[in-house]
């Protein structure tokens, strides 16, 4: 083999070693994760975040909230564990609003207070704490399996929910009037008549104090001792004892 065909040979191998490394380089150097990018948040999302946030720390919310965990404190409805779940699932609820939902809510709370600030409404809800403590606990409870949740319903239901209450103290005021009636129908017939009762025995004592002697009997003349029909004279049995033994005598002179 001539010297240049060797050259041409060893430089060849050099090359195909170099690509071989480099190959292997390669494969050896670990790869790097793809990490995706995580989009930031949109302008539009950061301002409505921005303006919840504003009326969140207005003072009209403040308020209402306050007057809301008033109301929830005073109300006869619900006892303390449901008043505990109704302020969680609202936390929740608004926790997941945008800020124009929360403007929409502080408007329905508003219309809310509005309607409970009548003097209808506080009527009913005084009718509704006295109705609701003389009632047992499983009265209670059937009364309140139905309630509806006041801070989920609007302003309107709120409305309708109180003529309810209206119309059901209408009628047991009307019932309870028709018992009084019927009961103070009985007491005076019950009255009378022990007057009545009372009359009669007055009457006959004072008979019976005319008469010389207790009340009148159409029996009166019969007894103490007399023979039976002693007024006819003459007549009759007559029963004698003598020396030879009793013996009875008749007469029917005047019978």
């Amino acid at each position: 083999m001539t010297t240049l065909a060797t050259n041409r040979l060893m430089l060849i191998v050099a090359v195909v070693l170099m690509i071989c490394r480099a190959h292997a380089a390669v494969a050896e150097e670990p790869a790097v994760a793809q990490t995706p990018e995580t989009p930031g948040p949109k302008a539009s999302d950061e301002s409505d975040l921005a303006r919840k946030a504003e009326i969140m720390n207005s003072a009209r919310w403040r308020r209402a909230i306050f007057e809301l965990g008033e109301w929830l404190s005073n109300q006869p409805l619900y006892s303390a564990k449901q008043v505990a779940r109704i302020k969680s699932d609202f936390n929740g609820r608004v926790a997941k609003m945008s800020s124009y939902e929360v403007e929409y809510l502080l408007d329905d709370l508003d219309a809310k207070f509005k309607v409970l600030d009548t003097p209808e409404a506080q009527e009913a809800r005084a009718w509704v704490g006295q109705y609701m403590s003389v009632m047992s606990d499983r009265k209670r409870e059937e009364l309140l399996k139905d309630v509806p949740n006041v801070v989920t319903m609007s302003a309107g239901q709120l409305s309708q929910e109180l003529e309810k209450i209206e119309q059901k103290r209408a009628q047991l005021q009307q019932q309870h009037a028709a018992f009084d009636q019927s009961r103070g129908q009985l007491v005076d017939q019950a009255q009378l008549s022990r007057q009545q009762t009372a009359q009669a025995a007055a009457m006959g004592r004072n008979q019976g104090s005319g008469g010389g002697g207790g009340a009148y009997s159409p029996y009166g003349n019969q007894g103490g001792g007399k023979p039976p029909f002693a007024d006819s004279h003459g007549s009759g049995m007559t029963l004698t004892s003598g020396p030879f033994g009793a013996f009875v005598s008749m007469s029917l002179g005047n019978f």
